[in-house]
């Protein structure tokens, strides 16, 4: 089990209710599922964090030494987080990652599977409501 250190979680804390206008439960949830998320990467899981968890994991990369030293600390390696685009789907190994039946399975149902308890599936399978809102304004253009 990945544990984040206590220095990190409180920058994660601030960081998550300043710029993403979390509460202070959303963000503590949203932490403890950030750790989880690493857990199943440590057990060589493959998949995408939900909404929630990739805007923590993005606040962590930001604080670049700080990231920098958990992940030497935690994975022995730099975790590299690479988002899927589309002219990022011509590369063949990122093309066979995404297309694989491995990689359709949610990350909460994999990380269920690993053994981890008491996830929090709000977390996981929470949208924002500005990205749907968004998304309305360009179909009424």
């Amino acid at each position: 089990t990945i544990t984040i250190p206590d220095k990190d979680v409180l920058y994660l804390y601030e960081r998550l209710q300043t710029t993403e206008r979390m509460s202070a439960t959303d963000a503590l949830n949203t932490i403890i599922e950030l750790e989880n998320y690493y857990t199943g990467v440590k057990n060589s899981l493959i998949g995408e964090p939900s909404e929630m968890v990739d805007k923590a994991w993005h606040a962590h990369i930001l604080n670049t030494p700080m990231y920098f030293s958990f992940c030497e600390s935690s994975f022995g390696y730099y975790l590299h987080h690479v988002p899927y685009w589309t002219a990022g789907s011509e590369n063949q190994q990122m093309q066979a990652i995404v297309s694989s039946s491995e990689f359709q399975i949610p990350m909460y149902t994999k990380l269920k599977n690993l053994g981890i308890q008491h996830l929090n599936e709000t977390v996981w399978t929470h949208r924002t409501t500005e990205l749907n809102h968004n998304i309305e304004k360009k179909d009424e253009l």
